[in-house]
């Protein structure tokens, strides 16, 4: 027997702790008591971090770190996974990626000596979308397989190359949600059924649509780690799509790319999907497509925002089961184009079961190989990160201006600089001139905003400000539209309607670079008069208004444009007694919002009309609306007072009827078909728009209500031990909308002096049960004739009439799916006033739009009267993922309708 003395004990100890084995790591299957990816078994968040937390303790490979809170306050954690004498020294590499990021501070041999000694750093981003549940399961057993080497390479000497940040879940309010709801169903007819609500508190299947704009919690925490505290060079999303395609979407993307894009950021994503490919097919796992269903042109979602940053963005989509129910698919029911061998699909899945498992195992090895991919490449990828940041400040692209000026005079000042926030969130360097400057005969005072497009992320700095056209894609030619993955067109000053000018020629003047947004400070002798005023320009002084009125302020708003003291006031602008409880409240208020008033002693000579506090309803159905969610958000964020609605609250129950007027003002629907708000089939979730369109512009087959839930198929005849994948259906109780009880009430609530405001699709709801006096004129064209996927359209505002107030003349609108009026002479009881029009040529600013004459001199806002009350039909998105900030006043109009008109 060989005895160790205790010295030599110490070193075999030592030897050991250094390997990274602090204690025998715990397997998932240990800690859960069930293995990952089990049928019908799911680890929830609380679970999953708990795992991580353990597996933290029992090596030194690992470090569990917090990245950020959620909406719902969860934290949300980040492993760190490398070998530990990198996470010693890990501040050093990120150390060396800061530099390689700026070539104007980092001399290339320099960057060459740093490209030999820094390591590759990877971002894994899992379950998004929390339905798609995979991945944060997934993500356990990853963490575990690459500290203990159970990867098919040596995986001490892979990591030794690379520090890879794994992030099991980017929604962990809506993992939690679903796997709750999936274990309160498990053996019922609901199981695997979707939930009757939003699956992020705001956004649902949208949060994968903020990511420029970083209105969420969870964005702002993943773009901190993204473009500020680790600058991984590598990202991928992991996602699930609909079942009876494709077993695995993994790049390279298809057309069409977005310009802005450097080209060696799509050739390190070819290759890493190249090399994906190859391990999958290697270990005989079939169905893998690739340059079909997912493109590179649009950049609101997680994956895609960092190809603009120089990143090589990676998109993976694994056909989904129902949650963890698994599902059997017959050879007849995979689709067409997923049934033969092509070069972009060369190996075709021929149905059977498919379970969680499968999907888990699918990302495991595309996920490995990743991280091989990385660390064989190292010192490549790290010298050509630095590359693509060198060329993006020293080469002028086609058609690339020097620099895009924001002028310090804007129609919504405030608003201008929240886009400058959400553009420095994003990495963007923004500078401020000192002096008044000329460029190509256009004076610019001094103030005003430069975004150059000589820096680091000039890609997705020019991207956010230019204006994008969309190519003419077609099935064959002149047959139908190709249609986008999703928004074709999404330039920021133009939605958020600020004024923002491509200039082409170099010129000179004294800039200062912000490191923060300048938001002015309130004046501190404003509202010291008898009255002040507020303008119906500045999206901020609605909510301060809001506020002012729920504290019983007097408020009125002015009939027309007035100047005074020099300032000129568009109408609808709002005038506040300033009694001593108002001087008491405002200075706050003015803070909160950087807002200046204008103070008077008098107002009896302005033509105004009082306007109330009005309280609010939002109507929510069963189907997981995200236009109701960000409308929410909107009304959250702005401190807007409101109440949801649900169906039994409209149309009433047996206990109790429903007096709608005793309790609102105001009733909401957000963009929803009319069919899911009465109740009947045939609704589309919450999409509505021309026959043909799919939600989100996302691949033919995508679910509505954004859940990738392919429709389940029996076993075969005699069955196995497997279960028959069960009909997943919504329990009774959140079946059905608000029925004719509730069209009937909403009626009588309108007939009474109510409101009721219509979003886009839900305008049909309000013309098809109301009778109002207009029409969808683009209700009947199919796309060979008419087509404009979500893009940025002008419209032609009356700004003299309550719902335009405080709009230019001409403004941008959001065009999703939405509609263009015809109206007509009113019947009796009914008056109309068209709001806004289409312009007659000129339609597009930014997007793709086919048929433009279909839309020319129509209606997108009308505003009629019925009885006492009102139906406001708006036929745009003004609030369209809380960044159409340029149309936001006419929602917020509508909510402070003044009384009397």
């Amino acid at each position: 027997m060989i005895r160790l003395n205790s010295r030599a004990l110490m070193i075999v100890l030592s030897l050991f702790l250094a390997a990274g084995f602090l204690a025998a790591q715990t397997t998932p299957e240990e800690f859960l008591g069930f293995k990952v990816g089990a049928d019908r078994k799911l680890a929830d968040y609380a679970q999953i971090t708990a795992y991580f937390q353990k597996l933290a303790g029992e090596t030194n490979k690992m470090k569990l770190v917090t990245i950020g809170e959620t909406t719902m306050k969860k934290p949300m954690i980040m492993a760190v996974i490398s070998t530990p004498e990198n996470l010693a020294k890990v501040d050093r590499y990120r150390e060396i990626v800061r530099k390689l990021r700026d070539p104007r501070v980092t001399a290339p041999a320099e960057a060459e000596q740093l490209a030999k000694e820094g390591k590759t750093i990877i971002l894994l981003t899992c379950n998004l979308h929390s339905t798609e549940i995979a991945s944060s399961q997934m993500a356990m057993e990853l963490a575990y397989d690459l500290i203990t080497g159970k990867t098919p390479y040596d995986a001490a000497k892979i990591l030794n190359d690379v520090i890879v940040l794994l992030v099991p879940s980017i929604n962990p309010d809506g993992t939690q949600m679903v796997v709750d709801w999936y274990k309160k169903y498990v053996g019922t007819q609901y199981e695997g059924g979707s939930m009757p609500w939003l699956y992020h508190p705001y956004a649902g299947h949208d949060n994968n649509r903020d990511w420029y704009m970083m209105n969420l919690a969870e964005t702002r925490a993943v773009a901190k780690v993204q473009y500020r505290d680790w600058l991984p060079q590598i990202h991928i999303d992991l996602h699930q799509q609909g079942s009876n395609g494709a077993r695995l979407f993994i790049p390279p993307f298809m057309d069409p790319p977005l310009p802005n894009i450097q080209p060696l950021v799509w050739r390190i994503v070819n290759i890493i999907g190249t090399n994906m490919a190859f391990e999958l097919q290697r270990q005989g796992m079939s169905g893998i497509e690739n340059r079909r269903s997912y493109t590179g042109w649009y950049i609101g979602a997680c994956d895609d925002t960092p190809w603009l940053h120089n990143v090589a963005g990676i998109l993976s989509e694994a056909a989904s089961v129902r949650m963890a129910t698994p599902i059997y698919i017959e050879p007849n029911e995979i689709q067409n184009d997923f049934y033969a061998k092509m070069l972009d699909f060369v190996d075709p899945w021929l149905g059977g079961w498919w379970r969680l498992r499968d999907i888990v195992d699918y990302e495991l090895v595309l996920t490995k190989s990743l991280v091989k991919t990385a660390a064989l490449n190292r010192e490549d990828i790290l010298g050509t990160f630095y590359q693509m940041n060198k060329l993006s400040v020293e080469k002028t692209e086609r058609n690339q201006p020097f620099a895009f000026v924001i002028p310090a005079r804007q129609h919504d000042y405030p608003t201008m600089l929240k886009m400058l926030d959400v553009l420095m969130m994003g990495g963007v360097e923004i500078h401020q001139a000192k002096a008044d400057f000329i460029v190509a005969d256009k004076a610019y005072p001094a103030g005003s905003f430069v975004v150059r497009m000589d820096q680091p992320y000039k890609p997705y700095a020019w991207a956010m400000l230019e204006k994008q056209k969309y190519p003419d894609m077609r099935q064959y030619p002149d047959g139908p539209p190709v249609a986008p993955y999703d928004n074709a067109g999404w330039t920021l000053p133009a939605q958020m309607g600020v004024a923002c000018d491509p200039v082409m020629e170099s010129f000179e003047v004294k800039l200062e670079k912000l490191d923060r947004v300048p938001y002015p400070k309130a004046p501190a002798n404003n509202g010291r008069a008898d009255y002040f005023v507020l303008s119906s320009a500045v999206n901020l002084s609605y909510p301060a208004v809001m506020a002012l009125l729920k504290d019983n302020a007097e408020v009125w708003r002015t009939k027309s444009h007035l100047t005074k003291k020099g300032s000129i006031l568009p109408a609808g602008s709002f005038i506040v007694k300033n009694t001593a409880e108002v001087k008491k409240a405002l200075p706050a208020l003015l803070e909160k919002y950087h807002l200046a008033v204008l103070d008077l002693d008098d107002v009896g000579d302005i033509a105004k009309a009082p306007v109330k506090f009005h309280r609010i309803g939002l109507f929510q159905s069963w189907r997981g609306n995200a236009d109701e969610g960000w409308t929410r958000y909107l009304f959250d964020d702005a401190g807007i007072p409101y109440k949801t609605l649900h169906n039994d609250d409209i149309k009433g129950t047996k206990e109790k009827k429903a007096d709608l007027r005793a309790d609102y003002d105001v009733i909401v629907f957000a963009s929803e078909d009319a069919n899911t708000i009465i109740g009947q089939t045939g609704g589309t979730g919450g999409f509505g728009g021309p026959p043909g369109a799919t939600p989100g512009g996302a691949p033919a087959g995508t679910p509505a209500g954004g859940a990738p839930m392919g429709a389940p198929a029996g076993a075969p005849a005699g069955g196995t031990d497997q279960q028959r994948a069960r009909t997943s259906t919504t329990p009774p109780e959140y079946e059905g909308g608000i029925g004719q009880e509730g069209v009937e009430n909403l009626r009588t609530f309108v007939e009474k002096g109510g409101i009721v405001v219509a979003l886009n699709a839900a305008s049909e709801f309000v013309i098809s049960s109301f009778g109002a006096p207009a029409r969808n004129s683009l209700s009947s064209l199919d796309r060979t004739k008419f087509f404009c996927p979500s893009s940025v359209v002008r419209i032609n505002m009356d700004n003299e009439t309550p719902i335009g107030y405080g709009m230019p003349k001409v403004a941008s609108a959001m065009f999703v799916r939405s509609l263009a009026f015809d109206t007509n002479s009113p019947p009796y009881n009914w008056e109309r006033k068209v709001v806004a029009t289409y312009p007659e040529d000129d339609i597009l600013v930014s997007g793709w739009l086919l048929g433009e004459h279909y839309l020319a001199r129509k209606a997108a806002v009308v505003d009629t009267k019925y009885k006492d009350g009102r139906f406001i039909l708006i036929g745009i998105r003004p609030q369209h993922r809380a960044q159409s900030y340029g149309t936001y006043k006419i929602l917020l109009n509508a909510l402070l309708y003044p009384e009397g008109n």
